[in-house]
């Protein structure tokens, strides 16, 4: 998600962009057949299949949003970066290809802990903040096996023309490490990821 915010309208960010990017008059003068399924924009799989869970009773409370999060997780794990890129809010330029995949294979095990509803200027309702634990890959190769490192991240999920779409949540929102979505002042404004460049994931 280049790591800055791009919601032009919003507080720098409200991770999905669907339909209004695929409107397009249908020709009236051909004939009328099923509909076409646009082509998926895939990339390589990982050795490992990632693996996603939610925190018990998320489900009871927020089932719409756990719809739609384990559709946009299993849109990703597929590896499916055209999916993922449809299910991005407009004015939130997406990851790249390159950086998708790399998150992708950096991704042993994610964790969705916390769903709350949120209002942040010039954001539509319902809005809410959807803060999760990401377990990361450590390189196998190392002499010395080391704990798994993790990171916590939020977005945010918002409705966009009747549909569920997400971006990365803003710096304030942002938790720190093992703490709930609250940041002090001098926390860094966003996650720190070993794939991000520069790094050997």
């Amino acid at each position: 998600m280049n790591r800055k915010y791009r919601l032009r309208t919003v507080v720098a960010m409200a991770t999905g962009l669907l339909s209004a990017w695929c409107a397009c008059e249908r020709d009236t003068s051909l004939p009328a057949g099923p509909p076409t399924q646009p082509a998926r924009d895939l990339v390589p799989l990982p050795p490992h299949k990632p693996e996603y869970s939610f925190a018990p009773g998320l489900a009871e409370g927020h089932p719409d949003i756990i719809a739609f999060m384990r559709h946009f997780l299993e849109t990703c794990l597929a590896g499916d970066y055209g999916g993922y890129r449809r299910l991005v809010a407009r004015g939130t330029e997406p990851e790249s290809r390159a950086r998708f995949e790399r998150i992708l294979h950096g991704l042993r095990r994610l964790r969705v802990d916390e769903i709350s509803p949120v209002e942040l200027p010039d954001l539509p309702q319902p809005c809410y903040l959807v803060v999760s634990t990401a377990e990361l890959v450590r390189d196998p190769k190392e002499a010395v096996p080391r704990a798994p490192e993790t990171r916590r991240v939020a977005i945010v999920v918002i409705r966009e023309e009747n549909e569920w779409r997400l971006a990365p949540a803003p710096p304030a929102l942002q938790p720190t490490s093992g703490s709930p979505a609250s940041q002090p002042d001098n926390a860094p404004s966003e996650p720190d990821y070993p794939w991000d460049e520069g790094s050997d994931y």
